[in-house]
């Protein structure tokens, strides 16, 4: 098999759990993802098997959204509702205009430190497994981008919003940051991916309906997030080989992918110095591996 699966992925699922329960249905190895959704999380989450799974780089910055709900009155160590409440305050209760005051500060270029439980690494350990130990290391801040931030509903004590990011951003941050700016402490006791990219939740599937019919071809899937440019049969064989390709093959001069006139993705390509050279193979190519 070779291709992707939109799935919505459950909640008390990991991202790995899903990519294992693909890899028994199929029983192959070679089964990936993009884009990590923590435990509590539920919605889309894309994945790859076989040699679909070298393209996932593809597809690691592509913007999200997210539908969250926010309590406000507690704080707990992960951000979110999977762990024990370690402050309470209690609720100033904002009122619409304050809450959307509060996103148009929030729009646009910014910095994000990653927040202790997760899986960015320091020193060659994942921070969660620090976190669990009680130990706080310093973490450098990441460049994110909030594109658009909605609110949906509230209450006294509860925001839900939608929110538009690029990769990288941590949502539950953004929880704690919007109670902050409102005077309070808060966690978040729900949240849902709904898009990646140009894919949507509404075509995901759950991991227990998947069969063969659901896999999305890698030309139609990476098509839709990377430039592809069609080489004759000479040059096919050329990139199958890792060859690298004049620049007037693309014009963007940037990061391309190469196909075959059937619409075979053979390679992954990158703009250096007045040519494109060969990032990674994808496909073999008649006989031809790479």
């Amino acid at each position: 098999m070779n291709g992707f699966f939109l799935i919505d992925k459950k909640e008390e699922w990991t991202s790995r759990d899903v990519v294992t329960k693909i890899s028994h249905i199929f029983h192959e190895r070679k089964v990936g993802h993009s884009g990590t959704l923590d435990p509590f999380a539920t919605g889309l989450l894309v994945v790859s098997i076989g040699r679909a799974t070298k393209a996932n780089i593809c597809l690691d910055g592509l913007d999200k959204e997210y539908i969250a709900t926010l309590k406000l009155g507690g704080k707990t160590i992960s951000g979110d509702k999977t762990n024990e409440i370690i402050e309470t305050k209690p609720v100033k209760s904002p009122t619409k205009e304050e809450i959307e005051q509060v996103f148009k500060e929030l729009l646009g270029p910014q910095k994000q430190v990653p927040p202790m439980v997760s899986s960015v690494r320091y020193k060659g350990q994942k921070l969660y497994h620090l976190a669990l130990q009680g130990i706080e290391v310093d973490r450098p801040a990441r460049d994110i981008n909030i594109y658009e931030l909605e609110l949906l509903d509230f209450s006294e004590d509860t925001i839900t919003f939608r929110a538009f990011v690029s990769k990288g951003t941590y949502i539950r941050v953004l929880g704690e940051t919007i109670a902050e700016k409102l005077g309070n402490l808060g966690y978040l006791t729900a949240l849902r991916r709904t898009k990646v990219g140009p894919f949507k939740i509404e075509d995901a599937i759950d991991v227990s309906e998947v069969s063969e019919e659901h896999l999305l071809d890698n030309y139609d899937v990476l098509s839709k997030v990377v430039p592809i440019v069609i080489l004759n049969d000479k040059w096919a064989v050329h990139a199958s080989h890792g060859v690298n390709l004049r620049e007037d093959i693309y014009p963007g001069r940037g990061t391309i992918l190469v196909a075959d006139k059937n619409h075979m993705v053979i390679a992954i390509y990158k703009y250096v110095d007045g040519q494109y050279i060969c990032q990674r193979g994808i496909n073999d190519y008649g006989n031809n591996s790479i």
